[in-house]
């Protein structure tokens, strides 16, 4: 499920922060942390996504880990963007692995060295036992897929990230010199809601940071250390 309410974080944050007297994060302060928090989040799914397949692996043969990743990208995820003429990518996209219709199969492409490319395309020997596709990177956003028996131009495609979660807002109206939320007012953050807790835990480490209250940080820290115990034994 997607979708994470704001006010819930925001007072969940605020309790935290509140548990020892470690003072009131202002809501101009949680918004931008905030925004700061889900964006970190959001770029470590690209980031372990891109650890987790670096290898190559079939989409098929996927593990646990690596389908949950792209679960959680799925609303900025297209699995088979078009490469056009084999070598342009999306614009304005991170692309992910690399993917050719070889003999009515999918295939995931091996990423090589220009060079390397050519001394195999070069040599009759290797290239008679060239049965693979791999492709080089050709400038920005463009690439070159080869084969044993040539460039390939068809059938090419991608995965493609465009976008990123939109900015997170607690609103509030003023009652009695307090701000009270204003749900007309916000906007809720957009990242996977398994992952409320570690929105808490970063907002509350950035606090720490942004307030250089150690205590805080350290709060975040072990409130952190906790969850990930409770999220093991399962």
């Amino acid at each position: 499920m997607f979708g994470i309410n704001v006010d819930s974080v925001y007072q969940t944050v605020q309790a935290l922060a509140n548990k020892e007297q470690r003072g009131y994060i202002t809501p101009q302060e949680f918004n931008l942390f905030a925004n700061q928090a889900q964006m970190d989040i959001f770029e470590q799914y690209i980031y372990d996504l891109g650890a987790h397949t670096s290898q190559g692996e079939d989409m098929h043969t996927m593990g646990d880990a690596i389908n949950i990743l792209y679960g959680k990208l799925e609303p900025w995820l297209t699995l088979n963007a078009t490469v056009v003429n084999g070598t342009d990518l999306p614009s304005d996209s991170r692309n992910g692995k690399i993917f050719a219709n070889i003999n009515g199969i999918r295939r995931t492409l091996r990423k090589m060295p220009k060079d390397e490319i050519r001394n195999l395309r070069g040599s009759n020997w290797h290239r008679a036992g060239f049965d693979e596709a791999v492709y080089f990177e050709d400038g920005h956003n463009r690439i070159q897929v080869w084969s044993g028996t040539g460039q390939l131009t068809g059938g090419v495609t991608c995965e493609s990230i465009t976008g990123a979660p939109g900015l997170v807002f607690w609103g509030y109206v003023i009652v009695n010199e307090v701000p009270m939320y204003n749900p007309n007012a916000s906007s809720n953050f957009e990242i996977h809601s398994n992952d409320q807790p570690d929105l808490v835990h970063k907002i509350l480490k950035l606090a720490g940071i942004s307030t250089e209250d150690e205590g805080l940080y350290s709060l975040a820290q072990n409130e952190d250390s906790e969850n990930t115990q409770q999220e093991n034994k399962y």
